[in-house]
């Protein structure tokens, strides 16, 4: 049986091998760079395991769950219990479990409008979580309410600097000014529901399971898809030696929306819906001290606007010597070019305005994500209706990825399993795939 190729060994990819794989189906996996995990990977230096993207689940995820159990991955931590917001100059919490409901210090920093916005806002997220996806509909009602304006539009400005900023900012690393309420919705409803946990010793542990057994070829660079007639023809692969094309009859992108619409040629509807996806860029420093840094009953901190520091935490609670920094939004943009000691200086004197550091540093390591995360479109559920059916026009072709079902990694999973359903599905419904070279 021939492979199916897979671009891309993150989340998406890993996974789309790994259900191809339970179903009897070989895979190869061309991943450009030389780990697993993508921008969610786990970069192991001796002792230390520096997870430089996404690492939390939710005990309501039922994917990522189950593989957890099929790998018999049993060992948690527990996420920190809630974030510190700078309002008005000021750490004020917000916990997770809760609503406004006896919040008074947070419901006093927002005032009266924002805090009964934010109580209506975070219970409809609530009350409706199970029906809030991609998939199910309800969010497109959202979209039809809500997204013919940005965040920033609906809401008042104090919330909007406060607890509205946290949710943009760590779900799309964008500010509110750039993102759409579906999104912000979309992420709320996972908020409060279930329990939140990260694997102990890192998810790089996750990632070596989706991938054992797996060919995956590092290094290896797709310049383009290749299509004749109609139907996937085969890879063109970027060497040192120059360009090589080899056949491939069935293929799923499990790479961002922008770099699959380099490498394919889909119709016009189709580019232009991939290019109403925007990525906002980021960069992640993960530094470990030799004493606590986070005290108090402190362990996350979601920073002011301007702040080039958009938010930085424990990297477990256990451990408040080692601390995650993220330079995203606005501020940040301005500066992430610059080099990784200036990075690490930065994160750290914008964090020292909050609680000094009084540690010395035993280990850094900078992460750069210039492609960044995927904070959606406005009215999305249409956009993605034109992406499927332009990946559908192609015989042979499936896509996975970020920009489909959420960007979490129950996301990235979910895209994973209904692009290997898709590509399986009866032939009379995909067309016959044929093996020849498309013309330059």
């Amino acid at each position: 049986m021939d492979p199916v190729h897979i671009i891309g060994a993150g989340v998406s990819g890993l996974g789309a091998a790994h259900y191809l794989a339970a179903r009897g189906i070989p895979s190869v996996i061309h991943e450009v760079g030389s780990h697993v995990g993508g921008r969610a990977a786990c970069i192991q230096q001796g002792e230390h395991a520096f997870e430089i993207g996404g690492k939390n689940f939710s005990s309501a995820w039922p994917r990522f769950n189950a593989l957890l159990q099929e790998f018999g991955i049993t060992e948690f931590e527990d996420q920190h219990p809630g974030f510190h917001i700078v309002m008005n100059n000021a750490l004020v919490a917000l916990e997770k479990s809760k609503t406004l409901t006896g919040d008074l210090r947070l419901a006093s920093a927002l005032g009266p409008r924002g805090a009964l916005q934010f109580r209506n806002f975070l219970s409809y997220a609530r009350q409706n979580a199970d029906r809030l996806n991609y998939t199910s509909g309800l969010i497109e009602q959202v979209e039809k309410r809500w997204d013919h304006a940005t965040i920033d539009k609906h809401f008042t400005k104090r919330l909007n600097e406060g607890p509205l900023r946290l949710f943009s900012i760590i779900m799309g690393g964008a500010e509110p000014s750039e993102l759409y309420p579906s999104l912000m919705m979309l992420f709320a409803s996972g908020f409060g529901k279930g329990s939140h946990h990260a694997i102990a010793g890192g998810i790089g542990q996750f990632h070596d399971n989706l991938a054992k057994g797996k060919t995956i070829r590092f290094g290896s660079k797709v310049r383009q898809i290749l299509t004749y007639e109609g139907h996937v023809s085969g890879l063109m692969l970027e060497e040192k030696t120059g360009p090589r094309m080899i056949p491939a009859s069935r293929v799923i992108s499990a790479v961002p929306a922008h770099v699959l619409r380099q490498m394919t040629d889909l119709p016009a509807y189709g580019r232009v819906a991939l290019d109403q996806l925007r990525y906002f860029p980021l960069a992640m420093v993960n530094v470990v001290y030799d004493a606590p840094v986070f005290k108090d009953g402190v362990h996350s901190i979601m920073f002011e606007p301007g702040a080039p520091l958009g938010h930085c935490s424990a990297n477990r609670l256990h451990s408040p010597h080692h601390v995650r920094y993220t330079l995203s939004g606005k501020a940040a943009r301005n500066i992430l070019d610059r080099s990784d000691v200036d990075l690490v200086q930065i994160a750290e004197e914008t964090f020292s305005k909050r609680l000094p550091i009084k540690a010395g540093r035993l280990r850094v390591h900078v992460a750069r994500h210039p492609g960044g995360i995927c904070g959606y479109a406005p009215y999305f559920t249409t956009v993605k209706k034109d992406i499927l059916r332009a990946a559908e026009s192609i015989s042979g072709l499936e896509i996975a990825g970020d920009f489909l079902e959420g960007h979490t990694m129950e996301g990235c999973l979910t895209s994973a399993d209904l692009a290997v359903q898709r590509l399986l599905a009866p032939a009379q419904r995909r067309g016959v795939p044929v093996q020849r070279w498309a013309a330059e």
